[in-house]
């Protein structure tokens, strides 16, 4: 799920999070996590933090302690035997051996690139 949906699976409301840039880079966003806002969420010491474009309120932060992350996990961009193979060819590019675990098969299959 994108960040959006996470904010509504969590039921925060756009309104109460704080401005944030459009597309932060990642210094703001790591320093944003090292301040240690609370979880929008639940109110505890967050993790993570990103941006939900809010078409209301603009860009808020969204930040998210390790358990309200978890319960909204990310969508992979490609199917993750396209994400292994990238990986695989990747190590193989710079000479180095890859031993991926994955979980697709009840984390079973060892893939070595």
């Amino acid at each position: 799920m994108n960040i959006g949906e996470a904010a509504r699976k969590l039921g925060v409301d756009p309104a109460a999070l704080c401005p944030a840039s459009a597309e932060p880079r990642f210094t703001e966003v790591w320093e944003r996590m090292r301040q240690g806002p609370p979880c929008s969420a639940c109110g505890q010491p967050s993790r993570t933090s990103g941006v939900v474009h809010d078409p209301v309120h603009g860009p808020r932060w969204l930040d998210r302690r390790r358990d309200c992350f978890l319960a909204t996990p990310a969508i992979l961009r490609q199917p993750l035997s396209q994400a292994v193979m990238n990986i695989r060819e990747a190590a193989a590019e710079v000479g180095l051996r890859a031993v991926l675990h994955t979980d697709e098969d009840g984390w079973q299959d060892e893939l070595r690139g």
